[in-house]
């Protein structure tokens, strides 16, 4: 049945429309059916593919007319529609085959290739709603996956969208998250690519940290690009820092980050493919895996980060890809800086100022760049950190990231006083005199949330004293940012409920 479509201007984390009820009858629907859209093209033909969604009714209240269904943002946004192209024909939908192989997961049950491809290909085309590929998820996070399972999934991930071929020797970093402030890759990126290698770097944006890498490049240059743009900067620069999301690369990918972000999940299978189908689009044949351990991370123990090393490798490497994972102290930030504005001011003062930058953000970029430089053969083994040392000092890592950020649509000349930040500041201050003993990273990337974090890029937090500094009652020690007086307020509140950063004297007890 043909529908002519309104869009509300309203948004939704769901694909919902809004039906007439009498033509809910007519059509035999109900609120909470399952409906299946297809539209219409300017010469009258209907779009091959359709997208599913959920039917909410209007019961005579005028909010659309007969013939008429109401979209949210989102749906009308998927559908690619028009204030000239704006009819759909609507029909009812069962649910597809791949729903049974989601709860034969959810009851532990091992999927086999072609349920894995089905589950995957029904994201990529709009046939499974939010809740259903929560189930996916969730299922995932209780039951696990073999290794096998993780290898379909990665496959079916990369290939549900282009995979480029950039040739044999292309290198890349990821991270597996969960410590504040891991700017490194703003570091290693202009290292790697400096030293002559090609280093095509995709990144997602925040998922459950206060930024992402794209988050934070993004406020040195733009990161949406499609393909030919992608091609044409590696081309003249050898690297990038791109959003994986904008290039159609993993889009179904794309679909379960969405639902995994209100989850607050991460399962490890899926963990797994989604970092190694990105590193498969992208034609990446090396790679350096830092994987931060501590409490507050994926990893709080040093043995769930080497077992989750040991299982990545293997499965990175049946798929083609050799990987080295370097386990990663995450007990406090990397540097000083946590937000999107914040990190990218903190990356840069290192660029420009290697002698005076952050020790901690130095120290682990260089690391994680020597890797690479020897995996590279640009470096022997054991010398990639000397190499990256060089290279960051010499003024040649900054040179290259100021081509990165021209090629990429930014000011080359943009220097770290030049980057704004939120305008609204509180400083903490030290209520006794001692030493920084604890750093707690939750509480940090709360509060940084709090303030504004990952959306309001200006937003962040500072955290002037870490593990070991000795402080003097009234010092300034921990700086909230935001735009807003009321993000702020709330960031205060938390900050004096949980403190981040505990201190005492010398002396630990008294007998």
């Amino acid at each position: 049945m043909q529908f002519t479509c309104k869009r509300l201007g309203l948004s939704s984390d769901n694909r919902v429309l809004i039906m007439d009820d009498d033509d809910a009858f007519e059509i035999n629907a109900k609120p909470g059916d399952r409906v299946k859209l297809t539209h219409f093209k300017l010469n009258g033909e209907m779009e091959e593919d359709g997208v599913v969604a959920i039917i909410n009714l209007a019961t005579g209240t005028g909010l659309v007319k007969k013939g008429e269904v109401g979209l949210y943002d989102e749906l009308w946004e998927r559908l690619k529609l028009s204030s000239k192209n704006k009819t759909v024909d609507i029909q009812l939908q069962a649910k597809p085959k791949s729903f049974e192989a989601i709860m034969r997961k959810v009851k532990g049950k091992e999927l086999s290739t072609d349920e894995i491809h089905e589950i995957i290909n029904d994201c990529t085309a709009g046939a499974l709603l939010p809740i259903e590929i929560a189930a996916f998820v969730i299922g995932l996070e209780i039951q696990d996956a073999s290794d096998r399972e993780i290898v379909d999934l990665a496959n079916a991930m990369a290939y549900s969208g282009d995979v480029l071929d950039l040739g044999e020797n292309v290198f890349d970093k990821h991270s597996t998250g969960g410590v504040p402030g891991n700017k490194v890759t703003l570091v290693i990126v202009p290292i790697v690519a400096a030293a002559g290698l090609l280093i095509p770097k995709t990144s997602t944006r925040a998922i459950t940290s206060p930024s992402g890498t794209a988050d934070s490049m993004e406020v040195l240059a733009n990161v949406t690009f499609p393909k030919e743009k992608v091609l044409k900067i590696l081309k003249d620069t050898n690297a990038g820092i791109f959003w994986g999301g904008a290039m159609e690369l993993a889009p179904a990918d794309d679909a379960l980050i969405q639902v995994e972000k209100p989850l607050n999940s991460d399962p490890f299978p899926l963990m797994i493919a989604s970092i190694i189908s990105k590193k498969m689009c992208m034609g990446v044949k090396k790679m350096v895996l830092d994987i931060p351990c501590g409490i507050g991370t994926k990893f709080p123990t040093i043995d769930q980060g080497r077992k989750f090393a040991i299982r990545f490798k293997d499965i990175a490497q049946k798929i083609g890809i050799e990987a080295i994972c370097l386990l990663t102290d995450a007990s406090q930030p990397i540097g000083h800086a946590v937000g999107p504005a914040l990190e990218a001011r903190e990356a840069m003062y290192l660029l420009m100022n290697p002698g005076k930058g952050s020790t901690s953000l130095r120290n682990k970029s260089t690391e994680l760049a020597a890797v690479l430089l020897e995996m590279g053969g640009v470096a022997p083994e054991g010398g990639g950190n000397a190499l990256a040392q060089k290279i960051l000092d010499s003024g040649k890592a900054l040179k290259k990231m100021r081509e990165i950020i021209k090629a990429q649509g930014g000011n080359p000349d943009i220097s770290w006083e030049d980057i704004e930040i939120g305008k609204h500041v509180a400083e903490m201050k030290a209520t006794k005199s001692g030493f920084i003993t604890e750093i707690r990273n939750y509480h940090i990337n709360k509060i940084a949330k709090l303030a504004g974090c990952p959306a309001a890029k200006k937003s962040g937090v500072e955290v002037v004293y870490k593990r070991g500094s000795r402080v003097k009652e009234g010092d300034v020690i921990f700086k909230i940012y935001s735009d807003s007086e009321e993000r702020l307020k709330q960031a205060i509140t938390y900050y004096n409920a949980h403190l981040p950063q505990r201190f005492s004297g010398m002396t630990i007890e008294k007998i």
